[in-house]
């Protein structure tokens, strides 16, 4: 019975690497080592200590700071950066492959969870990516009320719209369905088991009157008049006349529940919490955001027995722990369950088994394979270029990086039954081969600096292969660090032939030795180029 039931001896080289795939987009070998030799506990400790992205926020091309914030209101902008550029999410990427911790792949979650996308407003983008960051070691609870608040979101969904003369449901309908207690089978008409039309109803007239003024709230500068106290990010505004002061009444799914009306702003504050609350306090929201969790950091499929083992005593301690989503997420992951230690046979289920995601395959390959780049402060043009390109093609591969295909979300997180399979298509599997590895054999030159992996340099000088001379061993080596399972049998000799192609393991040895002696890497560079293709190219590294 798949169980919490906490793993307590170190962690080991292949369960240290099945965290750090799961839990982060900045994966090398030493740090694979570094966690090998740590406890659960003392892993997750560390990738729970969250640092501020470095620089702060976006810049432009010349390295100006782009958006004013309440720690820096003041910018020079001398570009005079359109608000088309995408410079926000480039930083992003950016400090997501930097960071060293779970923070930006917990973010991007809850992301899926508050799902919004990218306006022609860049500041309003980072203030929307900013609100998920601060609440990634906070409270599912709080992030639902401020997330109602945030300027990107009120206009994604039309609550600036909604008033009392004239209710807009978008907003309140997709807070049920897809952001908190989710729809369960459809029981009667307008009865979703776990609310109904009427609650949709309801909460849209709680929702009145929470909206924005355009030209304060959506103003490069002027938004910062408007700051949420404790996070000091541009919040939305109460306007009182355009509030539904009456009482609501929520259906039997809430228990029959009347939350009074206000007609003071901090009446309503008062009034939108209790809302909050009260679809916070069903037992299937939480289980809803468990199951959620569960597939984004574990697997796709939730049997009976995960559901009964795992995801109740999940949503258990979640609720009690007021949404708080570190506390529980730290016990999945340091469970016997996540390393799959409750059988005889340890990682036949739990590894490998989810694709990669398009951001998890380029920012992962980027760390792996050790490609330098300069730092972002330095040449941001060149940064803003390469993750560029990481966004062109991810979006071909069906995740446009906050820019979903819909407010459901992205096809690989949201569509069941297949989830994370659905990253793996026809069409996103030939992106996958043709536009990844390639590139960085070639090299793509950016503002003068060329981001090009050199293989053979990258093999002597990491420091991730102890015999490099050695033909199985470094094919072995390699492998461990790049796939979630090495290979063996006629799988393996494939890729070795794909290695050394007609080379002998001899001819291989004297060819390195020549390249140590010689410094002419052009024989070795063939081979190994050969290698790294073969294996981003491989359905081992399509999983993680």
């Amino acid at each position: 019975m798949p169980s919490l039931s906490p793993k307590t001896n170190i962690l080991g080289f292949d369960n240290a690497y099945h965290l750090l795939r799961r839990t982060t987009y900045n994966i090398t070998k030493a740090r694979i080592l570094e966690y090998s030799v740590k406890t659960p506990q003392d892993a997750i400790t560390a990738l729970f200590t969250f640092t501020a992205p470095s620089p702060p926020s976006p810049l432009n091309n010349l390295g100006e700071t782009i958006v004013p914030t309440a720690a820096n209101p003041t910018v020079t902008d001398s570009q005079n950066t359109v608000n088309s550029v995408r410079n926000d999410l480039f930083w992003w990427l950016y400090s997501a492959l930097k960071d060293n911790s779970a923070q930006h792949r917990i973010a991007f979650f809850l992301h899926l969870m508050f799902v919004a996308d990218d306006n022609a407003s860049f500041w309003t983008n980072y203030d929307y990516k900013e609100l998920l960051r601060f609440h990634t070691n906070g409270s599912l609870k709080d992030l639902a009320v401020r997330m109602t608040m945030n300027p990107r979101m009120l206009t994604f969904l039309n609550n600036n719209l909604n008033q009392n003369t004239s209710p807009n449901q978008n907003y309140a309908r997709e807070f049920l369905e897809l952001f908190t207690i989710l729809k369960g089978p459809q029981i009667a008409t307008g009865n979703y088991t776990n609310y109904t039309e009427v609650d949709v109803q309801q909460a849209a007239k709680v929702l009145t009157g929470l909206t924005l003024t355009n030209t304060i709230q959506l103003d490069k500068t002027a938004r910062l008049t408007s700051l949420d106290p404790l996070t000091n990010l541009p919040t939305g505004e109460i306007k009182i006349n355009k509030h539904d002061t009456g009482s609501k009444t929520f259906s039997s799914a809430f228990s029959g529940q009347t939350i009074a009306g206000g007609n003071t702003e901090a009446a309503i504050k008062s009034e939108l919490q209790n809302f909050v609350n009260m679809v916070f306090n069903q037992e299937e929201t939480a289980k809803a955001y468990c199951r959620r969790i569960y597939r984004y950091f574990v697997g796709r499929e939730i049997t009976t027995d995960i559901e009964n083992g795992i995801i109740v005593p999940m949503a258990t301690a979640l609720k009690a722990d007021n949404y708080n989503i570190l506390p529980v997420l730290g016990t999945l992951l340091k469970s016997k369950h996540f390393y799959d230690e409750e059988d005889a046979i340890s990682g036949d289920q739990t590894y490998g088994s989810l694709a990669r995601s398009p951001i998890d395959l380029y920012l992962h390959m980027f760390s792996i394979l050790q490609l330098q780049m300069p730092p972002y402060a330095t040449n941001p043009s060149a940064i803003h270029s390469l993750m560029n390109v990481v966004n062109t093609y991810s979006t071909n591969m069906g995740l446009p990086i906050f820019r979903p295909q819909s407010v459901n979300g992205y096809s690989g997180y949201s569509s069941s039954p297949n989830y994370d399979k659905n990253w793996i298509t026809t069409s996103s599997l030939r992106i996958r081969y043709n536009n990844t590895i390639d590139y960085l054999i070639n090299g793509l030159t950016y503002n003068g600096f060329l981001f090009k992996l050199n293989t053979p340099a990258f093999v002597r000088d990491s420091g991730y292969f102890s015999a490099p001379g050695n033909a199985d061993t470094l094919l072995n080596e390699f492998l461990e660090m790049m796939f979630a399972f090495v290979p063996t049998g006629s799988r393996y000799d494939e890729l070795k032939t794909a290695f050394l192609n007609n080379l002998s393991v001899t001819n291989w040895n004297n060819e390195w030795n020549a390249y140590l002696n010689t410094n002419n890497a052009t024989s070795v560079k063939i081979a190994l180029d050969r290698l790294v293709k073969a294996v981003i190219k491989s359905p081992e590294f399509q999983i993680m």
